[in-house]
């Protein structure tokens, strides 16, 4: 089967084909001149990655559906190299296409994803590992956003359809219904800014894009991962992930986060964390029911309120 002929269905059914997807990788280092004998497959995310070349490489496959995320990450590695300084992101070493699929061959980073490792880490190390975080992500909201323009969305019209759909997107994911009835109340559009100052966003700062290092016995954050998601908009949208996905409601870990990524006390209010929580609603990603079944006292929350002030309790 070339991969010109695979529908989004048969992408979904072979993907953790490994076989199948060994010899793709093979035929594509060849064509691009590349030793196939040492290639390593990575089986988080949504695409098809493989390390290559003595993990000096990464070769990143992109379905025909997804050909978007291969032109954003494309232009978000050309345009970061020389710019971030506290941590490293993969070095773009070439692109083209095989059988009418895109793909990018980059420099593999050293270290271990967060994801693997973070549940066993101290509360001092998870707290450095945060403040790291805070201070990178201000480092990626700093990056001009001149050349980013394949990254252009009209942040607007995203963020009010984000807002007209809730509803349907909720319903779908099966929230409960206490919360489903109280959605429409809770997410005003004054909390919601249309016309911000457009950042760098991936929105997607979670453990699974994260490295880390031993540096002098203690982990650092070394690495950033993964743009294809990537586009322009209001930066506190990108301070969701970390949140979300790691602090789990730790008071201590999201104030360090926040506070080292610039935001002071007197920001951190009830409209700030009413701010968050909306834009966890309307996230394109949104997952409310993993979010909660992550806590048990937000399991428990009968409405977006409660739900607020578990997930961020930011003062």
């Amino acid at each position: 089967m070339l991969l010109s002929e695979i529908s989004i269905q048969q992408y979904g059914s072979i993907k953790g084909a490994d076989s199948f997807w060994d010899s793709i990788i093979k035929e594509i280092l060849i064509q691009e001149e590349f030793s196939p004998s040492d290639i390593k497959r990575f089986h988080y995310g949504a695409n098809i990655v493989y390390s290559f070349g003595g993990s000096q490489y990464v070769i990143k496959l992109y379905p025909k559906h997804q050909n978007g995320q291969f032109t954003r990450e494309l232009e978000v590695l050309t345009n970061l190299e020389g710019k971030i300084k506290l941590v490293e992101t993969p070095r773009l070493v070439n692109f083209g296409s095989f059988q009418g699929w895109n793909f990018l061959i980059m420099t593999q980073l050293k270290g271990e994803l967060l994801i693997d490792i973070w549940d066993q880490l101290t509360n001092e190390e998870k707290t450095n590992l945060s403040i790291d975080l805070g201070k990178t992500i201000k480092e990626f909201h700093e990056v001009p956003i001149v050349g980013l323009k394949n990254l252009q969305i009209d942040w607007k019209d995203f963020i009010q359809n984000q807002y007209k759909n809730m509803k349907t997107y909720h319903q779908e994911l099966g929230v409960k219904e206490s919360l489903l009835a109280d959605l429409e109340r809770y997410v005003e559009q004054k909390y919601i800014n249309t016309d911000p100052a457009k950042k760098l966003l991936t929105g997607e700062y979670t453990p699974f894009n994260l490295l880390v290092n031993k540096r002098d016995g203690n982990w650092k954050l070394t690495g950033v991962i993964d743009f294809a998601d990537c586009f322009l908009g209001d930066a506190d949208y990108d301070l969701l992930g970390p949140i979300l996905f790691m602090f789990n409601s730790n008071q201590s870990l999201i104030q360090h986060f926040l506070e080292s990524y610039g935001l002071q006390n007197y920001q951190l209010t009830d409209t700030f964390q009413k701010k968050l929580m909306t834009y966890t609603i309307l996230h394109r990603f949104s997952d409310v029911n993993y979010f909660t079944s992550q806590n048990y006292k937000a399991n428990k929350a009968r409405n977006f309120k409660e739900l607020a002030k578990i997930l961020f309790p930011i003062y």
